[in-house]
């Protein structure tokens, strides 16, 4: 017979509000769904009488509503990146919509995620509504919770008992075969440049060691070894998707390149017409030149590069494992695909002058990058690269969630200067038009429909200027914030 739960009714929120700039990739472009909330619900399924997913980020219905409608006995809550005033507020706010919806006063209330399991202090004493927290990768614990019927004697769990608090040990329960969810009960559709889309899981953690970067760390705050999902099921759960645009959100899809070509060969064995949109590091571009035809044929379709700098001596600072010969051979091999690419690049890097930073723009159209996304640079507390700009004369960290770096011969306003001004050198109205006809002309785009893409194309950015909020930041950055610098 199989096991069932005691909790029936399960409720799963992503809390954050429709008003979270962050969630959304570059300027509103696409949205990542709360995959590891559905990862969660997905290894529940086969305990639980009913399970409804809600993202607040999307959702038009009130909260009150749905709790009322759906009558929930189990809640549980993803807190992945901080508080903020909407998160608390609903937290706070959720006994009452149990106790005006008629449900009994034990209906269970749980909270897990990222947020949770490194700042488990921060949130214990704030929510006394929360009955129990999930530390670390939350399925297999939960799955644990429900069969057992409560958090006692389980690890991995902090709980309340008596007027106190219990913590378990925690351990790691990480299978990423789970992470092929469970769409059927979605209730909404995610952007994907203007269209319906969808993201997927096929690894986790990365390989490469660069100095800034916290991808490398798992959940836990750890370096996290790359654990790859098998090309089989990866294929599987992109055959299962109904959505055409598709969102790898790995921080390092390509870390096995046999896995790479396996995974083209499949999609294009069973004829699967999809575009994929996916962050690539150039070295793997570069160690494999004949894949990237490959991987045009099997639909994928933009490639998100981390260049950094023009400068290898930058490069080598910030430890990213190749150099400009690297990039030329990358770059060689996508100039003859129709593969659309962005570069991301920092500014504010220890040495670099406001003159290297500028000619980000003219050394990205000398490479052939077809859109660019200049960053300040941030050291994040705990990576050896903030200790190596605390260490730095004339180098800060500003204290803001963000921790960017400046110096006192560039400032931040003047790093913002520098972002306009890369901005306006580079995207000209005819390099803007050499994009949409070098889209249209994708293999795949043409298979799909390369009229539907320009007008996706131009309509997402338009879109930033529909939005109210992105016109006031726009306003204030051409009309107080960007001052002339030739520092």
């Amino acid at each position: 017979m199989p096991v069932k739960s005691r909790w029936k009714r399960v409720l799963y929120i992503y809390p954050y509000g429709k008003g979270k700039k962050s969630e959304f990739l570059y300027n509103r472009v696409m949205m990542i769904p709360p995959l590891g909330l559905e990862v969660v619900a997905t290894a529940m399924r086969d305990l639980v009488e009913d399970w409804m997913v809600v993202d607040l980020r999307v959702e038009d219905e009130p909260l009150e509503d749905l709790v009322a409608q759906f009558r929930p006995d189990l809640v549980c809550i993803s807190i992945n990146w901080g508080l903020d005033g909407h998160v608390t507020a609903m937290i706070h706010s959720l006994p009452d919509m149990l106790e005006k919806a008629g449900l009994p006063c034990d209906t269970t209330i749980s909270a897990g995620g990222l947020f949770v399991t490194r700042e488990p202090n921060s949130v214990i004493d704030e929510f006394p509504e929360i009955d129990f927290f999930v530390l670390g990768y939350g399925e297999e614990t939960m799955r644990r919770i429900a069969i057992n019927g409560s958090p006692e004697g389980l690890d991995s769990v902090i709980y309340r008992k008596n007027g106190g608090v219990v913590r378990g040990e925690v351990k790691t329960h990480l299978s990423v075969e789970n992470f092929n969810i469970d769409r059927s009960r979605r209730r909404y559709t995610y952007p994907s440049l203007n269209s319906p889309g969808d993201s997927v899981l096929t690894s986790i953690g990365c390989p490469q060691k660069c100095r800034f970067c916290k991808w490398r760390e798992n959940i836990y705050g750890d370096i996290q070894p790359w654990i790859p999902r098998t090309a089989e099921s990866v294929v599987d759960e992109f055959e299962s998707i109904p959505q055409e645009r598709i969102y790898i959100a790995d921080a390092n899809f390509a870390g096995n390149l046999n896995r790479v070509e396996k995974i083209c060969d499949l999609i294009i064995e069973r004829g699967i017409r999809k575009l994929f949109i996916l962050e690539i590091r150039i070295s793997s571009i570069a160690a494999r030149p004949y894949l990237v035809k490959k991987m045009e044929k099997a639909g994928f379709f933009m490639f998100l590069i981390g260049l950094e700098s023009p400068q290898d001596r930058i490069l080598k600072t910030l430890r990213k494992g190749f150099n400009q010969r690297v990039v030329e051979k990358g770059f060689a091999a996508l100039r003859g695909t129709r593969i659309i690419t962005l570069g991301n690049f920092m500014i504010g890097n220890i040495t670099e002058t406001p003159a290297e930073m500028r000619s980000i723009s003219q050394y990205a159209r000398r490479l052939g990058v077809d859109l660019i996304s200049p960053n300040k640079l941030y050291a994040y507390p705990g990576t050896e690269f903030a200790e190596i700009v605390e260490n730095t004369p004339r180098y800060h960290i500003h204290p803001g969630r963000r921790h960017y770096v400046y110096s006192d011969m560039v400032s931040l306003n003047d790093l913002r200067n520098i972002q306009h001004q890369i901005y306006m050198r580079f995207y000209t109205p005819s390099h803007i038009w050499n994009i949409i006809r070098k889209m249209t002309l994708h293999p795949m785009v043409r298979r799909l429909g390369s009229t539907q893409m320009a007008l996706d194309f131009v309509a997402g950015l338009g879109g930033n200027f529909t939005d109210r909020r992105f016109r006031k930041r726009l306003l204030k950055k051409i009309t107080k914030r960007f001052k002339k610098n030739d520092k």
